[in-house]
């Protein structure tokens, strides 16, 4: 007497509760396998990108000094929706390898560049202050997005960098936006 047998099932639900069971166990396997193979590849995108010195940035605030620029048109005057990634190091990255840091912390706004400005004179995340005033490095890199694919990409950021274990307490997500976006439709 087999399985099928035992628990009373005809043929056709013999068939059935095989197909259940089958994608009871692939089908999350699948989507496991394929949301790894997502964020690896967003990791690897975000890598390739250009991270910013902390010091940098501020220095370029107004003016970009660095490079050579002198019409006025520093970070201050950038004003697009983004998402950012803050990675904090113990020392200066001199080889450009921005893999192996010790703290990082994702976010989003809807003025990118004023946000992280903000992180980094101590009107943000307390955490990425703190690091930075006791002698951390940190590095920036934004990613412009659409206004609409703003809580999306720093849910997948958090996700991809694991940011949970680290300075992100939530998920990510602005649901203060999304309500007031809802309000508005109606």
């Amino acid at each position: 007497m087999d399985f099928f047998e035992q628990n009373g099932l005809i043929p056709d639900e013999r068939f059935l509760a095989l197909v259940f069971l089958l994608v009871a166990i692939i089908l999350p396997a699948f989507i496991t396998i394929r949301s790894k193979d997502r964020n690896r590849r967003l990791r690897k995108k975000i890598e390739r990108g250009k991270y910013i010195y902390w010091q940098d940035f501020c220095e370029d605030w107004i003016i970009e000094k660095k490079t050579g620029n002198m019409s006025g048109k520093g970070y201050k005057y950038e004003t697009y929706p983004g998402c950012y990634v803050i990675k904090l190091f113990d020392d200066l990255i001199l080889d450009g390898n921005y893999k192996k840091y010790e703290n990082i912390y994702i976010g989003q706004s809807l003025n990118v560049c004023q946000r992280v400005h903000n992180h980094l004179l101590g009107k943000g995340k307390g955490d990425v202050y703190a690091d930075i005033k006791y002698g951390y490095e940190a590095y920036v890199q934004i990613i412009p997005c659409s206004e609409r694919d703003l809580n999306k990409l720093e849910k997948e950021l958090i996700e991809c960098y694991d940011a949970t274990d680290s300075y992100n307490v939530t998920k990510g997500g602005a649901t203060v936006r999304d309500q007031k976006r809802k309000l508005f439709r109606k």
